[in-house]
Formats: structure tokens, sequence, C-alpha cells
């Protein structure tokens, strides 16, 4: 809950926890909500007051199938399941878009708004993963990005450029990282978090070896 409420203050937020621990799952649940609108009356985080544009991503194109679309879409391949994910099957505005080259992935999904219960567009939803280079993160301004696991340094900056606003007074779009740490102490991880860096515990030791000199001489004296 407090992930959530931070967003109404934050541009940029991470959630990081293990293996199996619903990391994923709060992720694209936020990530309905501001496609669709429909926000519960509890929600305290940011809201999008018009239709959005979003991009989820993740590792490869079949983890974006198995894992992402799955949660937004149903499972994949059984066609009696669009519509059982995340977003409501009435909130669809027509057809996905497939992806060539991977069986039964989709490409981007349009999703009815609505402001205040009234409806006033679509949503868009991109699926990307991170094998398709930085390149693929170029391009378009983005309301909304949700790496689900850690990109690269150069992937991740690509997101935060296609989010910054164009236009005086109005905010920056939202980026959402979910994941558990498994490249160790990275250059994104420190970015975070910035007591993890090596550095820190060195400049520490040097601060406290300072403290006792000055305390040493105190006492000289």
């Amino acid at each position: 809950m407090r992930h959530f409420r931070l967003g109404a203050e934050y541009d940029e937020r991470g959630l990081f926890g293990g293996n199996r621990t619903g990391k994923t799952h709060c992720g694209t649940y936020e990530d309905t909500l501001h496609l669709t609108g429909l926000y519960p009356d509890w929600w305290e985080g940011r809201r999008f007051d018009r239709p959005i544009g979003a991009w989820v991503a993740t590792d490869t194109a079949k983890n974006v199938r198995d894992i992402l679309q799955e949660k937004f879409c149903g499972e994949p391949g059984v066609p009696q399941l669009f519509g059982t994910g995340m977003i409501p099957i009435d909130l669809f505005a027509g057809d996905p878009t497939t992806k060539h080259g991977i069986a039964n992935a989709f490409e981007s999904v349009h999703v009815h708004h609505h402001t205040n219960g009234i409806y006033d567009g679509v949503s868009t939803l991109m699926f990307k993963s991170y094998d398709q280079g930085r390149q693929a993160f170029q391009g378009t301004q983005q309301d909304l990005i949700h790496p689900d696991e850690e990109p690269k340094i150069e992937i991740y900056t690509e997101c935060s450029l296609r989010l910054m606003s164009t236009s005086p007074g109005e905010k920056n779009g939202s980026l959402v990282l979910t994941e558990t740490p498994l490249l160790g102490i990275s250059e994104l991880m420190i970015s975070f978090m910035p007591d993890l860096n090596p550095a820190h515990d060195l400049l520490k030791k040097r601060e406290w070896d300072h403290e006792q000199e000055d305390y040493d001489m105190v006492i000289d004296e």
C-alpha cells in the first residue's frame, strides 16, 4: 500500500522482493487501474484523468507472453480465457494486435478508459522485451512504463526519457520497476539504494576515522 501511495509523489519507484511474493501482481494491478481509469475508493496513489499510453516489459518475448500478457489478458493460446486476466473482457477495445515470431503473443491491446465513471477514450498497452535491444525502447512519449525484472541500465535510461513531459506544467510519466534483484549490486540497484554502493562503506569508514582522530586530539589536549 505504501508503494502505491508513493506514486502520487514520485515519478520513479521500485518494488523489490523474493520470487513468488507478488511483485508482478502488484505492478500489473496498478497498470490496469491507470489503463482503465477505474480506481477503487481506497486508492491514494497517482491517477490519470485521461487515456494513457503504456509499456510493460521483461527479459524475453516468451516471458512477456507467459507472465505479463497472462496477467493482463488471460492464459495465452486459449481463446475462451481471453479477458480473464486483470483487464475485464468488456473493457477491451477491439482485438489485440499479434506479435510476429512467437505463437499466441500480443504486440498491443487497446483498453476503454473512464474518468469519474465517464468514458473518455482508449488507452494503449504495448508489450516489449529487453532482448529486442535498446532501440526498441526509443521513440514515442509514454505515460506509464513498467519493467518487470531488471533491465540493462541503458534500457532503463531510455524508458526514463520516454516519460519526460514535453508540456510546461505537466507531470512526467510514471516508471515502476518490479524485480527480484538477481543481478546483485548493479548500477541500477545502487541508483535506488545508494547504501549498497561498496564505496559507501569506505566513505563511512573514513568519516568514522576522522571523528576518531578528532576525539583523540581532544583527549590529548
